[in-house]
């Protein structure tokens, strides 16, 4: 099986790829989007659609300003 990559969009940094995946014949098997971590190139998720990718990575993001926040605020009210 062969597959092909292809960059489709970046959001907050994570890039989202497009992957062609072809069996033996060349004939196309499956069509899916791949969200890549901006930090570590890491796959975090693989969707159906790009929309579905873009969503992931923009929820991604806002939890972990979330978390980030919440550190902050623990470490303020501690000191």
């Amino acid at each position: 099986m062969r597959c092909k990559r292809h960059p489709e969009a970046r959001v907050f940094g994570y890039l989202i790829e497009r992957l062609e995946e072809y069996d033996d014949t060349g004939l196309a098997c499956a069509l899916r989007f791949e969200v890549l971590c901006p930090k570590t190139g890491a796959v975090l998720g693989a969707f159906d659609d790009t929309h579905a990718a873009e969503r992931f990575a923009i929820v991604h993001e806002l939890r972990a300003i979330r978390e980030a926040t919440q550190r902050l605020n623990k470490d303020i009210r501690a000191a």
